[in-house]
């Protein structure tokens, strides 16, 4: 290991990254906003243990969403400590989940011929059951793949949310229990029975294209995870064996994890219970991917399940104007989406452009001064302006639109307990 190169890139950090990157044992969570340096610190938390600690870098396992972010991660960490960086185990969620498969086939109901399910196959075999198959309600006379792409849709969610079709039987029940008790008006019962009727055709679905997975030798995506979830569960002597190789555990871009992926970590980190040498970083207020299953509430399961835990809140902004951040933390602490336990900073930043320079109402002057500008003609440099500019007018369209439409609807994912959410087809 270069101590050379760890210490010069841990002198560069401010004191909170150094908190983060020191406190290497029992649970902790990084809240880190963007360009607060959360992957320096990751990386340098992982030098920081192979120092202290005597034990192999493979028993270090880092999770990230991308291969890409895998790549990087790795690289960094190649630079901190040499040849020892190839052996930390970094994968995507799903690669990892697959290495567990592959290492044991034998305790899979996968083996080495079945393969990923394709889009287009996915499509086959529902177009397949709704054939095949009589529906009450998602299957209309003169349409009957009308909801084609919601049943697609509802499974994946599903899925993503760790919710088998036995657990989506016992949710629908409780829905039915709950729909029998409530004193609703006949409008409101006859709309809530529809959709508990539309639920029910969806499990019915759901059962049919597992069984044609099987039958095929073909999984899901989405599968790959709750496989070895639900094996860990079923099988506490191979969950045993990967805490007894995993001493440490990091995850990248937390808040981005769905329910699926947040069961698989506390399934690894529970043997030491609450004091897991289990490390989050991410920022709940960028949790987006709603549609991918990230939710909020996974950030307060973590605060629950590890009440003892560090937090860390990195506070200073290395990428954007005082201007810029000031803005965009006026937008989260209006939003609807916020919860008490997770804390909406202000961020600093500590880029070098002053703070009445706004990067918005500045970028035609910053670009005319560059050489591209000086050497084009006028026409020419108006569009290379115009190109440069659009995907920062796009993404400020898009997190405003998102804001009023959230505002509008009063909609709080912290609410969705369990999962099921509402599975409406319509």
């Amino acid at each position: 290991m270069s101590s050379h190169s760890f210490n010069k890139k841990y002198s560069q950090l401010n004191p909170n990254q150094k908190l983060a990157v020191d406190t290497t044992e029992g649970p902790l969570m990084v809240i880190a906003g963007p360009g607060t340096g959360k992957t320096q610190v990751l990386t340098l938390r992982i030098a920081n243990i192979l120092r202290k600690h005597d034990i192999p870098p493979d028993s270090i396992l880092a999770l990230t969403f991308t291969e890409a972010a895998t790549q990087e991660m790795r690289r960094r960490l190649i630079e901190l400590i040499g040849q020892a960086g190839y052996f930390v185990q970094i994968s995507t969620f799903h690669s990892f989940c697959q290495s567990v498969i592959m290492e044991n086939p034998d305790r899979f109901i996968i083996n080495e011929s079945t393969q990923q399910l394709s889009d287009l196959e996915r499509v086959q075999i529902i177009q397949e059951i709704i054939t095949k198959n009589d529906f009450e309600l998602i299957k209309p006379l003169n349409a009957p793949f009308l909801y084609l792409k919601a049943i697609l849709s509802s499974i994946q969610n599903l899925k993503r949310e760790g919710i088998t079709p036995l657990k989506f039987k016992q949710t629908l029940k409780q829905e039915q229990q709950v729909i029998d008790s409530s004193d609703l008006s006949k409008t409101q019962l006859k709309s809530k029975k529809r959709d508990l009727d539309k639920n029910l055709d969806l499990l019915k679905v759901y059962r049919l294209y597992q069984r044609h997975l099987q039958k095929r030798g073909r999984f899901d995506f989405e599968d790959m995870i709750n496989f070895v979830t639900d094996k860990f569960t079923t099988d506490p002597d191979l969950l045993l064996s990967y805490q007894e190789k995993i001493n440490y555990i990091l995850i990248d871009e937390y808040q981005d994890t769905n329910s699926s992926q947040n069961q698989l970590i506390f399934k690894l980190a529970s043997y030491w219970k609450d004091k897991a040498n289990l490390f989050v970083v991410g920022d709940p207020h960028q949790s987006i991917f709603r549609f991918q299953g990230a939710s909020l509430e996974n950030t307060k399961q973590f605060i629950d399940h590890f009440p003892q835990s560090t937090l860390v809140n990195l506070e200073l902004n290395y990428r954007s104007t005082q201007n810029l951040l000031d803005s965009a933390h006026q937008l989260i602490i209006s939003s609807p989406i916020k919860d008490s336990l997770i804390p909406s900073t202000r961020l600093t930043a500590q880029t070098k452009l002053k703070n009445n320079q706004s990067i918005w109402l500045n970028l035609p002057t910053l670009f005319l001064k560059t050489p591209l500008f000086l050497k084009t003609s006028r026409k020419k440099s108006t569009l290379v302006f115009l190109l440069k500019i659009l995907p920062l007018l796009l993404a400020t369209i898009k997190i405003l639109s998102t804001s009023l439409s959230l505002s509008k609807k009063q909609i709080s994912p912290l609410s969705f307990k369990g999962a099921v959410m509402s599975l409406r087809l319509l």
